[in-house]
């Protein structure tokens, strides 16, 4: 098959680009693609992507396209390639949409019993004096992902605090924010792989060790902790969990995805409290690909996979094959 890589090149290390994919990422895939015996051909996710992709004529997309801009934009180049027929990697335009959206999914998962913390979307100051909340909260930009906006200071304590730390946000983010009642305790990541096949993988669990983070992080999993603290030590993968907590997280992750309809690849974060309550927090339908130990830029989905077994070729094979079942092509 020939497959097109399509993606956002990351050119710099501002916050708003810390999710697209960087060019040693891009070698690892490409080297991947390959090494499963497929044509290779590299497409940018920009505003000239229609008629670069109608000129290529890929059998496959493997899609990892953050988007330029927008509410929904991980859903543009799904939206594009499903209105020219050709396959892709990853989750559709409606399930894109929805997943970038943390209130959304929040709803759309409450309403299916998933356990998420208590929260509220809030586009103004004036809503504060109007709901009840548990504090203390963590704000969230609501249409982000990968912690962007996300450090220990959005974890407030009272609504003064809440009120002023809301109003720097929206006018820094332009967007809505998630007011979402912070959990206190330990944090999960599930991958899985083939997530709606007939026997859907979830990887090692991975569980961030906050022991090893500064105190003043305050157990909040954000941009600081994953720039200027990021190492391998802490992080504990597989994670030293009971069996029944195991099952009960990769039950759980494959649910979520069959309910999102997330069908090749995904992770999954979650908080436990100290009665083991286990809180969904959020998915990512398109989780970070970096594999770079040399400048210690590893993201958890293909750490897991490499704790599971998985060569990264062998990851990216996986996940092509997925998407060639559904699409019932030859790969």
């Amino acid at each position: 098959m020939k497959v097109a890589l399509v993606l956002n090149t990351r050119k710099d290390e501002t916050e708003f680009e810390v999710e697209y994919d960087p060019p040693h990422t891009i070698e690892m895939i490409r080297h991947g693609i390959e090494a499963a015996g497929h044509d290779y051909v590299f497409i940018e996710a920009d505003e000239n992507f229609l008629e670069t992709v109608r000129q290529a004529k890929p059998d496959l997309v493997f899609n990892r396209a953050e988007g330029v801009r927008g509410e929904s934009r991980e859903s543009h180049i799904p939206a594009v390639l499903e209105m020219l027929g050709i396959p892709y990697v990853g989750a559709n335009v409606l399930s894109s949409a929805v997943c970038l959206n943390k209130g959304w999914t929040k709803k759309f998962l409450s309403f299916h019993n998933v356990l998420t913390p208590q929260f509220h979307i809030l586009s103004n100051t004036r809503q504060v004096n109007k709901i009840d909340f548990l504090f203390p909260v963590i704000l969230k930009p609501n249409e982000e992902g990968s912690s962007v906006g996300i450090n220990e200071d959005n974890v407030v304590h009272d609504r003064k605090q809440l009120v002023k730390k809301l109003g720097s946000m929206l006018q820094e983010y332009k967007q809505p924010i998630l007011a979402e009642q912070f959990i206190q305790g330990r944090e999960f990541t599930a991958g899985v792989l083939d997530c709606l096949g007939p026997k859907p993988k979830v990887f090692a669990l991975l569980e961030i060790d906050f022991s090893k983070f500064p105190e003043e992080l305050a157990g909040v999993y954000g941009q600081k902790a994953k720039t200027i603290y990021e190492g391998l030590d802490h992080y504990i993968c597989p994670a030293k969990v009971r069996k029944d907590l195991k099952r009960k997280i990769e039950k759980t992750s494959i649910e979520i995805c069959e309910l999102l309809e997330v069908p090749d690849f995904a992770r999954i974060d979650y908080r436990m409290d100290a009665d083991e309550q286990l809180y969904f927090l959020e998915i990512n339908p398109l989780p970070g690909m970096d594999f770079d130990p040399d400048n210690q830029d590893i993201s958890f989905y293909p750490f897991m996979a490499m704790k599971s077994g998985y060569t990264y070729d062998q990851l990216i094979e996986g996940i092509i094959q997925s998407a060639a079942r559904r699409y019932e092509l030859q790969s």
